[in-house]
């Protein structure tokens, strides 16, 4: 997924595919705050404004807390494919403005299946 060029200042791995759907674990250095977590959604929503203000979908996105972690669900069904990678990669950009993340694992786990 050419994550590298990216130039993300946070290390980011994908553990597998799951059709159009992806989940960003997002672990951060000092856990989960409720500003940090304000400041993720916030992140995550100024990327898709822009293009919704356009009526470019950019597929379905939620942002929700964990115990140790931050969940963005991203599901690109209907997404037209000239914006698949824009959307998968406009959400890790959008991270890297905020401060603190340690790491992002996009579908945490699918490579403990067998397909």
């Amino acid at each position: 997924m050419n994550f590298d060029r990216l130039n993300l200042y946070y290390d980011v791995r994908l553990d597998g595919i799951e059709g159009e759907c992806f989940d960003y674990s997002v672990y951060l250095d000092g856990g989960v705050t409720e500003e940090k977590y304000k400041e993720i959604c916030n992140a995550v929503h100024d990327f898709q404004e822009p293009y919704e203000k356009k009526d470019i979908y950019m597929g379905y996105y939620s942002v929700s807390k964990e115990d140790d972690k931050v969940e963005i669900y991203l599901d690109l069904g209907n997404v037209k494919p000239q914006y698949e990678n824009v959307s998968i990669n406009g959400i890790l950009q959008a991270l890297n403005n905020v401060s603190g993340i340690k790491s992002v694992i996009i579908n945490e786990g699918l490579d403990d299946f067998d397909f």
